[in-house]
């Protein structure tokens, strides 16, 4: 195993690099996997896949979190009956051979045979009812499970499942992990699958070190042999520190940073034995906002806010001009997506609509949780704004745990968050007043439950379009919450790497990799 930089040994290479630099500049990179004058490290481990994040995941089960991070851990355990190819961010068939629509309400699945979970046990439909049933005992499934009114295994490889109504989105829900497989001898015997993640995925965990790494091993039996992985195995390092996650990859240290800190991207860019990705995302960033128990329940206050940013300066300020500024609700990275009564920096307006609310602004409290440098650095510049709105911003730093879990009441204020799945259905059902499941403090909106329940009983491909637009424009119109800007997705890596496959929803697929 690796040994990561301590405080003291990574602020003192930070120097030497720094010396380093201002002896070297004007100096330029190449792409070369050639690394003898400074870049990454041209010998490497092909057994070992070193990868810096910037967070922990709460957890690595798959029923308690959506949370990015712990997402991409339960790509490397679980299977769904389906998954989202990371290229096409389409549903296909995963553990399920096949599938057929036998009406509107009505799905039948072939299941693989010959799959083996983790812990031995063969994999069969019971499974699937087994888990499906589980996965719907935690609220916060309610958008990817509330759906299935039932699930029955009809013989041992086939299974059927009903819906309550028809159900559009069924096959994305069943490839998000809420719907992963587990192992139904474990969910019986109580097993906690945070501390020990049983699935039937390309990877196991070999050891999960709190606070500094989490190491998975290849799965010599994964069923999926086109899938299955290449390297032995991957070791997660938590670095939060951007520049030490830079300093890392440059040494050799890592192999790969998750998050490339956007002061570090043109720098990376130009080393040479690095290569860069730049994905453009469907992911939004924005500025959440308690709906329920504080001022922001009035409109007339979050478009006050909502036209009092200047999301140019933010993408200039704190992200290095790396990432295009968002004006709607919804990232414009979907068909079904609208600038329609989209935000513009409009301080006179945010001013009408400050007054149109009423009150003192000195005595709004705007206290924004943040869980990363980068978030820090968005609240900051929204400090320095709202203040001349005379809007008063409190900052809060804190982990990804702290961050998750306040997330998930109503005593926050503010937060910034960011959301991507796969599809424009997805991300509008979660303006429906049921996902107050998993964000208790969203804005609940009649007008908006209605459009999203009809939408999600619309088996018609092209008018289900239609109202996504729709229901995103009157998204806007209400500001539920403030959009800042669109990701681009920046991933650094040891240009040895090979086949690295990165999805517009952020995740990456760590099977496919391999070392030339």
């Amino acid at each position: 195993m690796k040994k990561f930089l301590s405080l003291k040994r990574a602020a003192a290479l930070c120097l030497a690099v720094c010396m380093i630099a201002g002896l070297l500049a004007g100096c330029g990179g190449g792409s070369s996997s050639d690394t003898s004058d400074g870049g990454a490290a041209a010998e490497v481990d092909t057994s070992t896949l070193t990868v810096a994040l910037t967070s922990e995941p709460d957890y690595l089960s798959t029923c308690d979190h959506d949370s990015l991070m712990g997402v991409q851990m339960n790509l490397l355990t679980y299977n769904g009956l389906m998954r989202i190819d990371m290229e096409t961010l389409e549903p296909v068939c995963d553990l399920a051979e096949s599938y057929t629509q036998d009406s509107d309400t009505e799905w039948t699945f072939t299941l693989k045979q010959g799959v083996k979970f983790h812990n031995g046990d063969d994999f069969t439909a019971d499974d699937v009812v087994a888990s499906i049933e589980y996965a719907q005992t935690f609220p916060a499934s309610t958008t990817y499970t509330g759906a299935i009114a039932s699930v029955e295994a009809v013989d041992p490889y086939t299974v059927k499942i009903t819906t309550a109504s028809p159900t559009p989105n069924l096959l994305y829900d069943l490839a998000y992990h809420y719907n992963f497989i587990l192992p139904k001898s474990l969910i019986e015997s109580g097993n906690d699958f945070s501390a020990n993640p049983v699935g039937t995925g390309p990877y196991k965990l070999a050891e999960w070190n709190k606070g500094n790494t989490i190491t998975f091993e290849a799965f010599d039996e994964y069923f999926d042999e086109a899938r299955k992985a290449s390297i032995p195995t991957l070791e997660f390092a938590i670095i939060p520190e951007g520049s030490t996650r830079t300093m890392s990859l440059e040494s050799g240290e890592v192999d790969f940073v998750y998050s490339v800190a956007s002061s570090d991207i043109e720098r990376l860019q130009s080393t040479e034995g690095i290569s860069v990705t730049d994905v453009v995302s469907v992911e939004n960033f924005f500025l959440y906002l308690n709906c329920v128990t504080t001022d922001f329940a009035d409109e007339n206050l979050r478009k006050a806010i909502a036209y009092g940013i200047n999301r140019e300066d933010i993408v200039a300020g704190a992200l290095n001009g790396f990432g295009p500024p968002s004006y709607s609700c919804v990232s414009m990275g979907y068909a079904e997506s609208t600038d329609e009564n989209a935000y513009t920096y409009d301080p006179e307006l945010a001013q009408q609509y400050l007054d149109a609310w009423g009150g003192d602004p000195s005595t709004v409290s705007l206290d924004i949780i943040c869980s990363n440098d980068t978030k820090t650095a968005i609240a900051t510049i929204i400090q320095a704004e709202l203040a001349e709105l005379g809007i008063n911003v409190n900052i809060e730093e804190t982990d990804d745990a702290t961050y998750q879990a306040a997330m998930r009441t109503t005593d926050l204020t503010s937060a910034i968050v960011s959301w991507s799945p796969a599809n424009a259905m997805t991300y509008v059902q979660r303006f429906h007043s049921d996902r107050r499941n998993q964000t208790p403090a969203c804005l609940v909106d009649e007008t908006m439950d209605a459009m999203v329940e009809e939408m999600n009983v619309t088996m018609d491909d092209a008018a289900r379009s239609e109202m996504i637009t729709d229901i995103i424009a009157y998204a806007n119109e209400i500001c539920p919450f403030v959009p800042i800007y669109q990701v681009n997705y920046y991933r650094a890596y040891n240009s040895a790497l090979q086949n690295v496959v990165c999805s517009a929803t952020g995740y990456v697929d760590f099977c496919t990799m391999s070392w030339s």
